[in-house]
């Protein structure tokens, strides 16, 4: 399946209805066996606990697949946005702290 601009935007749509993704960082379409495949890297709030994660990026997995049913294979991968034009990021936007 060739993945179109009209499966880009409704794809980017659905992560984003959900309230804790602020941002698709990054979004790559391809084929695999004729099956569409979906890549996604997707902003998260950093202070988020990790079975809070899991829900996040479950119910936005479930919302690409309502939006484009022809969505067989998803991978999002959470992580949080650095501001490239920023003169240095800050520590904490670029290193997880030890919770010890």
């Amino acid at each position: 399946m060739t993945a179109s601009s009209e499966h880009r935007a409704h794809i980017e749509k659905a992560l984003l209805d959900g309230a804790m993704i602020s941002r698709v960082i990054s979004l790559d379409l391809g084929d695999v066996d004729g099956e569409l495949l979906v890549a996604a890297k997707v902003d998260l709030d950093a202070d988020l606990t990790m079975r809070e994660v899991s829900f996040v990026l479950h119910q936005a997995k479930r919302r690409v697949q309502n939006a484009v049913p022809e969505a067989e294979t998803i991978y999002l991968e959470p992580d949080v946005y650095v501001d490239p034009n920023a003169a240095t990021p800050s520590t904490s936007s670029i290193v997880t702290l030890s919770y010890d």
